[in-house]
């Protein structure tokens, strides 16, 4: 924190922040890719999960005031851990706001600022067709710290439709990935695998990566799908919501966000 902010920066910081929100504070210096690990030999390395849910919004967690379904284990986190209430978001579109998630940088900066698709509507929108490789990115800064890192999940930061020149996860700072058809390298087969699958199969490989890492920090992306539309869920989730059959959408919804 010394090399990141002058004297007086750290004492106007340290004046308004408790400890816990300090600790919380250098978290969010790394993350933003300028902390870097440049004191890792003076702290313990925790193991990192980060799992990321797609177009869930804040009022859809029972903790949050949702009467309509049990997010039990999400409402646990939150209960164990920190529920923020008052933050701000780089960007409410998915790629942008990945895109501020990996680098710590506005999405703006990478010429990003909305969904990626083909490059026709990319170039229409302005926008590049992925995310420069030579940007900060987090898993880098962990992998540099040795840390183990790993994505199974959704990229969409790059990669699908035609853009077939977008780098690999592994560009990024990722020894192992697993992405879904927004993202280049091993994947999930959309002809063959049914949407409602694809996070279990992206949180066995998360639970494989553990198991193979436990004796090691890691550094674990998994970045889900759901509840993104389309809606696909299992017929025994689809039962298990029937009484809101006569809503078509929101009886989906709730059967995937379930």
């Amino acid at each position: 924190m010394r090399k990141l902010y002058s004297k007086k920066s750290r004492q106007r910081l340290n004046s308004f922040l408790p400890n816990r929100l300090r600790r919380l504070f250098l978290f969010g210096a790394l993350c933003s890719g300028t902390f870097f690990f440049t004191q890792a030999a003076e702290y313990s390395r925790p193991n990192v999960i980060f799992i990321l849910i797609d177009d869930m919004g804040f009022g859809d967690l029972s903790c949050t005031g949702n009467t309509d379904v049990e997010t039990q284990h999400i409402d646990r986190l939150a209960r164990e851990g920190s529920l923020f209430k008052q933050f701000y978001v780089a960007s409410p579109i998915c790629s942008p706001s990945r895109v501020a998630f990996t680098t710590g940088q506005y999405p703006a900066r990478h010429l990003i600022n909305s969904f990626l698709a083909g490059r026709k509507r990319n170039r229409e929108r302005g926008m590049r067709d992925f995310l420069d490789p030579a940007a900060p990115a987090i898993a880098r800064a962990f992998r540099t710290g040795g840390y183990v890192t790993a994505h199974y999940g959704k990229w969409h930061m790059g990669g699908g439709r035609d853009v077939d020149d977008a780098p690999q996860p592994s560009a990024y700072g990722f020894d192992e990935h697993f992405v879904n058809a927004e993202g280049m390298g091993p994947r999930v087969d959309r002809k063959i695998d049914p949407k409602y699958t694809w996070t279990r199969t992206y949180v066995d490989k998360s639970i494989d990566f553990i198991d193979r890492n436990k004796r090691e920090p890691f550094y674990l992306q998994l970045w889900l799908n759901d509840v993104h539309d389309r809606h696909v869920p299992s017929d025994a989730f689809l039962k298990r919501h029937e009484r809101h059959a006569d809503r078509p959408f929101t009886h989906r919804f709730y059967a995937v966000l379930d």
